[in-house]
């Protein structure tokens, strides 16, 4: 392995999008999942605000205005993604929802990365590593 960072970031990416998703539900329970995923931008908005301002990048938020419109929307996801797992959790558990969500991000990523920037082809192996994907989650979600 070239470089461990990115791995350690991955692993933690998942940790937290498990406590996150954990805490949010537990949240919107108490208010209401749409309170609860402002709340969570809110905090995320005054966090990455504080890290921009303490390492003085802040000022790079200007090149913002030279960028194709397609890139702003991100935001609109992050928050469709939260508000979703919100309401979704209550229903279906932790790990059923995160299963899910785990197997759509791999099989949307593996479609963008075949299709839309072509850094990999998709063979037979991938698709039957979807299959197998698809079968895991099944047996994850049965009761």
């Amino acid at each position: 392995m070239k470089e461990i960072t990115p791995v350690i970031f991955a692993i933690l990416a998942g940790i937290f999008t498990t406590l996150e998703a954990s805490i949010n539900a537990k949240l919107g329970r108490i208010v209401s999942p749409k309170i609860a995923t402002l709340h969570s931008l809110i905090t995320g908005v005054i966090i990455i605000l504080i890290g921009n301002l303490l390492k003085g990048s802040l000022h790079q938020y200007a090149k913002i205005i030279h960028v194709k419109p397609q890139l702003l929307i991100g935001g609109v996801f992050g928050t469709f993604i939260i508000y979703f797992v919100t309401r979704t959790i209550p229903r279906l558990g932790v790990a059923n929802t995160l299963t899910i969500i785990v197997a759509s991000q791999i099989i949307s990523g593996l479609l963008i990365d075949a299709f839309v920037t072509k850094q990999q082809e998709l063979d037979w192996f991938k698709l039957i590593g979807i299959i197998l994907l698809l079968c895991g989650t099944y047996f994850i979600m049965k009761k």
